[in-house]
Order: structure tokens, then C-alpha cells, then sequence
């Protein structure tokens, strides 16, 4: 690669101020790739429950009725409920250690799930597994938001959003070739060594991650960054206008528009894209006459499309610097794609694109996350609960949603689910402007964004009622 090539990258993935390239880079080889490698274990983990079930577990500890879904709705409850302490926890307590802990217990009890002949045993680790997990997403985000700049920053939740993408696209195969190598060695079925590979593969994550998690930028204590670096990185994002846990904690949150617009628009998001799960891709090129083995891979194209969306509007966004243009655009997709699925084309071609279409909608999963630490920016607590809430206020509608929309006795059409993703996606659009206009007017009103060392210079100085003499600027 040419010289000039190399330094057209290095100024796109890191900038021109030579500060701000030298912090990005080993963020970008630290953290980064961390909490990546995590959200894409997760992945695998969670397809290995999937997996096993159907390659042995579900005879082997006698399954009966609806005991899989009991597994799959104690995870999310637990899962749910745990997030917002665990982002809450992040305020108080080192990163590395809540990081560290959650990842080598989750896959402790990963682990243990192997040596399982119960399936009550199997439900209840996985609770447990659902509460140590549930700090890996929102943590995550978390994170990135307390270390990247508004420019930086939806690029870098892209990637880490991708790989969760890349873990549900790989995880099958993978798992594939281990039921093809391992089974029955050492005298253990298939299913028990999926637990077994998944819990082992994780604990270098979690060695990388004690070695390598800062705290935050605050704390200054990175050990891979230089004097100069820590303090560049404890400035230049600036410091929240609130800082600490006191009695006004519940008031601000409350009282927030943030802390109910956020998690909301995400809760329809989250239900729009209810077509895109369920099986209901499968189904639909089940009923057309599909192979196993296409019913299988084509449906894989959905998270091709959601890693193009996710990295397309978060790049466009951080370049802007503004959420809401991208955002609009995903509303628009809902409506349009959702319109198609609603008008059942005879083609095919008309499915198979709205489906593809409909998969870079995917991209609210970095983009919303992205925008909401911009607009919670000025209030670290804020910031902490809200990123917390997004993903489990949603939780208490996709638990049931599917149910009523996305039954299996509807498919190979379910027209009613494409009606109620086609509203869900239309009431997007009108809560993108709202949260544009609170954000405008935040920004203009000074309400929203953080502090920067000359403001606090100067509201001390006028606190103790010295008056600067403005001189006038040398030609």
C-alpha cells in the first residue's frame, strides 16, 4: 500500500491532531477490540443453548412442553432486570474488575452447564448466566462513550455492534464443525462439549481484558498511556456538568426527557424489526420450496445487510456529527420495506429484498446508543441509568410482542406483524425530530454537553468577581 494511502486511512480512522491519533490508536487496539471479542462470544454462547437443544440436550435431561422457553424468558428477565445496576456499577467501582468478574463468571457457569442432568439445573444457571451477561452490551457502550469523542464514537460502536452480527452469522458453523469433531470423544455427547469449547475460548477475553481495561478516563490510570495521554484523555472530551450519586440522582433521571425518549424510540425499533427474527424469513422460503440447506444460509444476507447499515449510518453520522439525519433514514426503511411484506409480491426477488432491505435497520444498535451518550453527555449518572434502561425497557414488550404478531401458525405471512412493524416504524419518525429539537435547543440553552477547563476558568473568575479586559486581537 502506498505511503499516501497509509496516511489517507490513518488521518479517516484517527484524525489530523497528532493528541488525538496517538490516544486513538491504542484505545482502538485496547478497548476496542475487548468489548468486540465479548459481544461476539455472547453471541456464541447464546446460539449454543439453540444448538444443544437440538443436537441431544433436549433428550438427554427430558425437555417437556414449554421447559426451552422457560430457559430462554429466565435469561432475558434476569438479563433485563441487571442492567441498569450493572451500568450504575460502573460509576462507583473499576471498570476492569465488574468486567473482568462478569466475563470469567459467565463462563464459570458456562462451564458447569456441561456436567447438567437436570433441567431445573440448566434453568437456573442460566439465570445466573443472564445476570453476569448482562453488564457485556450497555457496559460496553458505557465505555465508549466515556473514551471517544461525538466524531469517533458511532464508528466505534459500529464495530462492536458488527461483531455481535459476525457471531450470529459464524456461530452455527462453528458450532456445526464442533458437533462434526468432537462428538462422543472422551465419552461425552456433542451437546456437553459445546459449553465446554464456548466457556474455555472466553477466558483469554478475559485475561486481555484485565490487562488491558482502563478505568475511566478520570481515573487516569491506564498504564499503556503516557502522562501526556491520560491527561489528554481526561480533557478533551470535557467533564459532565453532574457527577455524583446524591439526593438529586432520582429527580434528574426522572424528570429527564432523555431517560423516557431514548428507551422509547428504542422500544419501537425493537418491535419494527420483529420480521426480521422469529423464524419468519425461514418460514416464508420454507413455504416456497426452498432447501434446508438455503432456508439456512440466505437468511445470513439479513446480517451482511445489518453490518453494512450499522457501519454506513454510523460513519455518515460521526462525519456530520449529527444522529437524526441516519435516524430518519431508518424510519423511512421500516416503512418501505415493512409496506413491501405487506403487499406479498408474487416474485420472490420482492421478498428477498425487502427482507435484505429491512436488515440495515439493524443499525439503531450503535447508532441510538451513539446519540444517546451525546445527549446525556452533561450528566454522568444520567448517562449510566439511561444506557442501562434502553436495552431492558424494550425487554418488556419482546417477550410478549411476537407472541400476538409473529406467531408461528401465521407464517408463511404474517401480514399482521408487517402491519404492526410498518406503525411501529412510522411513530420512529416523528420521535427522531422530537429528540433532533431537544437536542438543538439543549446545545443553544447550554444545558447539554459537558465542561471544558476554559469554562470553568471563566465562571471562577466571575464567581470571584474578576472582570477581564478584553484587549484588542493583534493584526
Amino acid at each position: 500500500m502506498a505511503p499516501s494511502t497509509l496516511l489517507r486511512l490513518r488521518s479517516w480512522l484517527w484524525g489530523n491532531d497528532p493528541k488525538d491519533a496517538a490516544l486513538l490508536i491504542k484505545l482502538d487496539f485496547t478497548i476496542l477490540p475487548y468489548f468486540s471479542i465479548i459481544w461476539f462470544l455472547f453471541g456464541l454462547s447464546r446460539s449454543s443453548y439453540s444448538s444443544a437443544y437440538i443436537s441431544g440436550m433436549k433428550e438427554a435431561l427430558d425437555f417437556k412442553g414449554k421447559d426451552f422457553n422457560y430457559l430462554s424468558t429466565t435469561y432475558l428477565v434476569v438479563y433485563a432486570v441487571c442492567q441498569m445496576p450493572g451500568t450504575s456499577l460502573l460509576t462507583i467501582a473499576p471498570p476492569k474488575y465488574v468486567f473482568v468478574t462478569a466475563n470469567v463468571m459467565w463462563s464459570v457457569l458456562t462451564l458447569i452447564t456441561f456436567k447438567m442432568n437436570h433441567v431445573w439445573q440448566i434453568i437456573l444457571l442460566n439465570a445466573f448466566e443472564g445476570g453476569f451477561s448482562a453488564i457485556a452490551y450497555v457496559g460496553a457502550h458505557f465505555i465508549y462513550g466515556s473514551w471517544y469523542k461525538k466524531s469517533e464514537l458511532g464508528t466505534r460502536a459500529a464495530v462492536f455492534v458488527c461483531f455481535g452480527h459476525l457471531g450470529s452469522m459464524a456461530g452455527g458453523w462453528i458450532q456445526a464443525g464442533l458437533l462434526e469433531s468432537l462428538a462422543g470423544k472422551n465419552g461425552l455427547p456433542a451437546w456437553r462439549w459445546i459449553f465446554i469449547i464456548v466457556s474455555v475460548i472466553t477466558i483469554p477475553t478475559a485475561i486481555f481484558g484485565w490487562v488491558f481495561i482502563p478505568g475511566l478516563p478520570q481515573h487516569r490510570n491506564a498504564w499503556y498511556l503516557t502522562a501526556e495521554e491520560k491527561e489528554h484523555a481526561a480533557t478533551r472530551l470535557g467533564t459532565p456538568k453532574k457527577t455524583t450519586w446524591d439526593r438529586t440522582v432520582f429527580k434528574r433521571v426522572l424528570l429527564s426527557w432523555q431517560f423516557w425518549l431514548l428507551p422509547t424510540i428504542f422500544m419501537l425499533y425493537s418491535l419494527a424489526i420483529q420480521m426480521e427474527l422469529n423464524n419468519v424469513f425461514p418460514l416464508w422460503m420454507a413455504s416456497r420450496g426452498y432447501t434446508t440447506v438455503q432456508e439456512n444460509n440466505y437468511p445470513t444476507g439479513v446480517y451482511a445487510a445489518a453490518i453494512v447499515g450499522t457501519i454506513f449510518y454510523s460513519v455518515i453520522s460521526d462525519k456530520i456529527q449529527s444522529r437524526w439525519q441516519c435516524s430518519l433514514a431508518i424510519g423511512f426503511t421500516f416503512v418501505i420495506g415493512s409496506a413491501i411484506l405487506i403487499a406479498n409480491p408474487k416474485a420472490d426477488s420482492g421478498h428477498f429484498f425487502a427482507f435484505y432491505f429491512l436488515g440495515t435497520t439493524y443499525a439503531p444498535q450503535a447508532l441510538w446508543y451513539s446519540w444517546m451518550a451525546d445527549v446525556t453527555a452533561h450528566d454522568f449518572q444520567l448517562r449510566a441509568i439511561t444506557t442501562g434502561f434502553m436495552n431492558s425497557f424494550d425487554f418488556a414488550f419482546v417477550t410478549w410482542w411476537p407472541l400476538i404478531f409473529y406467531p408461528v401458525t401465521d407464517a408463511p405471512n404474517y401480514r399482521k406483524g408487517y402491519i404492526a412493524s410498518i406503525i411501529t416504524g412510522s411513530l420512529i419518525l416523528p420521535l427522531v425530530l422530537v429528540i433532533a429539537y431537544l437536542e438543538r435547543r439543549g446545545i443553544a440553552n447550554g444545558t447539554l454537553g459537558r465542561k471544558f477547563e476554559e469554562e470553568e476558568d471563566e465562571a471562577r473568575e466571575s464567581d470571584s468577581g474578576v472582570v477581564e479586559q478584553h484587549l484588542p486581537e493583534k493584526i
